[in-house]
């Protein structure tokens, strides 16, 4: 990974990169932005509605929709609708073909912190692995103080199966360590990128602190679903620990769940690809062209007055490009 240039608290992520050796470094992509041969940068926004009812929204056209930059409306270029049925209603053929380019990873808290929590967990991430249809790239991380990555075929599935249970729970916790680990393998896939985040949310030893995590994590184009297990902990605890996997959750249009039994965890895998299947690709070109690297705000607002009160799930914003900065006097 090269440290030289672009992200500028860059420092914390590079000792990283020593630590875990991943691929080609987040810091300097910025990959909502998408540049073509004319020069024009198109910023692409995924966009769940969801209804009062909880069901998703499929039958909405880009005319329905209004994006915010900083507050300014930008102009809607590029629209693409998702399915218009159930992913899960969908035939098993339907469903691999739909999915064969899709990159999923299940981040697995494996410090002595989920001792407890490691059974339902392990039960968990494979109910999870059942319910993921054939794809290019599947990884699983588990993490205490250390970070252990594997990429598999879905079609592994007994010996992803197998890695799972042979997780045991000891050592500190480098959580914002292995999300960065993450998103830094899968920079340069192609197709939608989605995380699935097992954890109780306590991070005692990752080199990066939760501002920088969090920065990269905006500057990733994954989604990111954190599944929060805490239910034997206090309260204030459980609360404590939810503010990084809730905003891992809200700045990437994720969603964030208490982690119950094993059969609503199932329920909530459903939904998660149901979710990822019914997303609405929203694209524009900013009116602000300065290409200064700062952080700028997304605000997706839904039109239609019979939809006012729908929840809408996008990503919260995105850094702008950054030119370098021009060469001292007298040097090229």
């Amino acid at each position: 990974m090269r440290c030289g240039s672009g992200y500028r608290r860059r420092g914390a992520f590079c000792a990283l990169a020593a630590l875990v050796a991943p691929g080609p470094g987040l810091a300097a992509q910025q990959p909502e932005i998408y540049r073509f041969e004319s020069g024009i940068e198109l910023v692409s926004v995924p966009v769940a509605v969801i209804s009062n009812d909880d069901a998703f929204i499929t039958d909405l056209e880009a005319s329905d929709f209004r994006i915010l930059e900083d507050g300014v409306e930008q102009e809607i270029l590029v629209f693409g609708a998702g399915l218009e049925e159930s992913w899960v209603d969908l035939p098993p053929e339907e469903k691999e073909e739909l999915s064969r380019r899709q990159v999923i990873g299940l981040l697995l808290d494996a410090s002595g912190s989920m001792e407890q929590d490691m059974p339902l967990l392990q039960e968990a991430a494979i109910k999870f692995l059942n319910n993921i249809p054939r794809t290019e790239h599947l990884l699983v991380i588990s993490f205490d103080e250390s970070i252990w990555l594997s990429e598999y075929s879905s079609d592994d599935q007994r010996t992803i199966a197998n890695r799972i249970y042979d997780i045991e729970a000891d050592g500190w916790t480098a959580l914002y360590d292995a999300v960065a680990t993450f998103l830094d393998r899968v920079y340069d896939y192609d197709g939608r990128k989605t995380l699935a985040v097992f954890s109780d949310g306590e991070d005692s030893r990752s080199t990066l602190v939760f501002s920088e995590a969090l920065d990269l994590v905006r500057l990733s184009d994954a989604t990111i679903h954190s599944i929060h297990f805490g239910n034997r902990a206090r309260h204030a605890q459980v609360f404590q620990n939810s503010r990084f996997l809730r905003a891992i959750s809200d700045a990437t249009g994720g969603s964030y769940e208490l982690a119950g039994d094993l059969d609503q965890l199932d329920e909530l895998y459903d939904r998660i690809l149901d979710e990822l299947y019914s997303q609405y690709s929203l694209g524009y070109v900013s009116t602000n062209t300065r290409r200064d690297g700062r952080y700028r705000e997304i605000e997706v607002e839904v039109l239609r007055r019979d939809l006012r009160k729908a929840v809408v799930r996008a990503r919260q914003g995105y850094y702008a490009p950054l030119d370098p900065p021009p060469p001292p006097p007298g040097r090229e």
